[in-house]
């Protein structure tokens, strides 16, 4: 078993209609959780209660799964904004667009697309090298520099990180569509302040009259996963970069650590565990 897709219980039972239409072999469970395990040929497939399904990438296995997918409708295109590095003190603030076809949604969601943070480094970069192969994506990446200078600049107009947040989703948000054909585009942003994004998106909205954009609070959204991958990904590769490039170790150190001298260029420098080292 190689990966796993999370169904919805609608699909998860469509699924099990149509192994039993089909007459595919079935195993016992073998535990409460498990649903039905299904082992034919090359199709090999655990159905558990709570709707993940683990599957063995077989192609007669995934063209099962596809058929028990509740598909986007009514949609040209969905997409999936959101970022990486925020909550780090180290490392660049990098914010994700992704937008996917119909189609490529649910390729997506059968490659086992999850929130970044639930993925190790190796999956991680397996799945950002699958879906820059089709996402229509944009990168907005802030170095530490940068974005101390614009951090600071914000603050001396009375405003927050959520100020810099929105701007920088608005701008990947604006780059995508620009590389999409014409037609009817949804697009979920993490939500984090509903305000100050609602703001920074007005003109887009107002200038794309087929375009709908939400934000939302949950982490189950296919295209927000697309987007956090895609996010953290470049997080981590500009993480190495900066490590190279000033010959220093990040994720395992702290700033006290680090050459005074060096911190505005690696890290965020309003933490407040950056700021005790700079005052």
């Amino acid at each position: 078993m190689a990966n796993s897709i999370l169904l919805s219980q609608q699909e998860l039972t469509r699924l099990q209609l149509i192994v039993k239409e089909q007459r595919l072999n079935l195993r016992q469970p073998t535990n409460p959780y498990e649903v039905m395990r299904v082992f034919d040929h090359n199709i090999q497939l655990i159905l558990y209660s709570s709707g993940k399904v683990v599957h063995n990438d077989s192609p007669e296995g995934l063209r099962l799964l596809r058929q028990c997918l509740t598909s986007v409708s009514g949609m040209d295109y969905v997409g999936g904004s959101d970022e990486a590095g925020k909550g780090e003190w180290y490392g660049p603030l990098v914010v994700a667009c992704a937008a996917l076809t119909p189609q490529r949604y649910d390729d997506a969601r059968i490659f086992g697309v999850h929130d970044s943070k639930q993925l190790d480094a190796t999956r991680l970069k397996r799945l950002a090298s699958q879906l820059v192969k089709f996402a229509v994506y944009d990168l907005v990446t802030l170095l530490p520099e940068d974005y101390n200078r614009q951090y600071n600049s914000l603050r001396s107009e009375g405003k927050s990180l959520n100020d810099l947040l929105a701007k920088a989703h608005a701008t990947a948000i604006n780059n995508v569509l620009a590389k999409l054909d014409k037609g009817r585009i949804r697009i979920f942003i993490d939500q984090f302040d509903a305000k100050k994004t609602n703001s920074e998106i007005a003109s887009i909205l107002s200038s794309n009259p087929n375009l709908e954009i939400l934000q939302f609070s949950e982490d189950t959204e296919t295209s927000i996963s697309v987007a956090s991958i895609l996010a953290k990904n470049e997080f981590e590769n500009q993480v190495d970069q900066l490590e190279a490039k000033y010959g220093v170790t990040l994720r395992k150190s702290t700033p006290e650590n680090l050459s005074r001298e060096v911190l505005p260029y690696i890290a965020k420098a309003h933490f407040k565990n950056v700021a005790t080292v700079l005052t």
